[in-house]
């Protein structure tokens, strides 16, 4: 009678066993190959996240205007005057990391309230510089530094050194009757308004009234809102 030998299947079961498990392990775990692939497909198709930079309202910049150390408008300039100014230095967070850098310029205008005879800087845009353009909202302080002109002063010395608003170009025009004392002058012309008419505004006057600035300790800005950088 046969008598089946169970070392001997039971051996063969075992060796079936283990190919099976092998050949099973061999199909489900991706290469190595595959994994780092894969990984590099999951970064490039997630997107680079950018860190916002948040500096907060009421901080102060120094700026420079290095077109003139003074600038004399008039209170009742016709409009607006353009001005562009620069940051002289690094703006940098409290770990010393900076966040502007210098030379960025600041685009505004210098607006003259005639009621109240002052002046006030208001930012409107920054410019990084690598040209990258930025919405701001800063201003100076008000400024209300008056002064009268009249037709028996050395006018030529006022203005010396100076950038005039158009308005205040022909008070001192009218003033002295000499257009070359404001001919070699910066004129800060805001593109509105008649020159021959402002100066017939002020001919008939004995005095103006001018507003004196001085842009690099009055034209410190404060922010009125967050600025946030990308």
């Amino acid at each position: 009678m046969y008598k089946p030998n169970f070392t001997k299947t039971k051996k063969s079961l075992l060796i079936a066993l283990t190919i099976n498990l092998a050949a099973s392990i061999f199909l489900v775990c991706p290469s190595p190959n595959f994994a780092q692939t894969n990984t590099n497909q999951e970064q490039e198709e997630t997107p680079r996240r950018q860190i916002a930079v948040r500096i907060p309202a009421g901080t102060t910049l120094s700026v420079r205007y290095a077109v003139a150390k003074k600038i004399l408008v008039s209170p009742n300039e016709p409009a607006p005057i353009p001005l562009t100014l620069t940051l002289p230095r690094n703006v940098s967070s409290f770990n010393a990391n900076s966040l502007i850098p210098a030379g960025s310029q600041i685009v505004g205008e210098l607006i003259t309230m005639q009621d109240q005879q002052t002046a006030q800087f208001v930012a409107k845009a920054l410019v990084l510089s690598d040209g990258q353009r930025i919405e701001i909202s800063a201003s100076s302080r008000i400024i209300n530094r008056i002064s009268e002109i009249s037709k028996n002063q050395r006018l030529d010395k006022i203005v010396q050194n100076s950038a005039l608003g158009t308005a205040a170009a022909a008070a001192f025009t009218a003033m002295s009757g000499n257009p070359l004392v404001t001919s070699q002058q910066v004129l800060l012309n805001s593109g509105f308004g008649s020159s021959e008419a402002l100066i017939g505004s002020f001919r008939n006057q004995e005095k103006a009234t001018i507003i004196t600035i001085f842009p690099n300790t009055d034209f410190t800005l404060t922010l009125n809102s967050d600025l946030v950088l990308k």
